[in-house]
């Protein structure tokens, strides 16, 4: 099960470093702007990438003072933060799938991080 679970983490990881490489070297290239950009107007698309920042630096935020925390009590589990990032990986899906208005950001990001977390708390259930 360590295993499986590890090599989901990887998965979502690189879906996750694939999304940084598209959106800050390959966005103004005809296949992202034919492929992903095309139904949008350039405001909605404005909209929508400022709207996703925030939610990922509000993540980044939540995270560093959860860091803050967790250096106060030792006896937390580390797990604990691969659990907060996937749930954080999955509302960022969610949110995704709601401001694009299509499913693929809930069906690449979602689907994978809450496996992923039934997966870390099914031996505890």
């Amino acid at each position: 099960m360590e295993t499986a679970i590890n090599i989901l983490i990887s998965i979502i990881a690189l879906i996750h470093i694939a999304f940084l490489v598209v959106q800050m070297f390959f966005w103004n290239t005809k296949f992202v702007q034919e492929k992903i950009v095309r139904d949008f107007t350039p405001e909605q698309i404005s909209t929508i990438l400022a709207h996703n920042q925030g939610l990922y630096n509000g993540f980044i935020a939540a995270g560093l003072i959860w860091g803050l925390f967790i250096l106060q009590f030792p006896q937390i589990e580390p797990s604990s933060i691969v659990v907060f990032f996937l749930i954080c990986v999955a509302i960022a899906g969610i949110f995704g799938s709601i401001t694009l208005k299509r499913p693929t950001a809930f069906l690449i990001q979602s689907i994978p991080a809450i496996l992923a977390l039934f997966l870390l708390w099914y031996p505890h259930f």
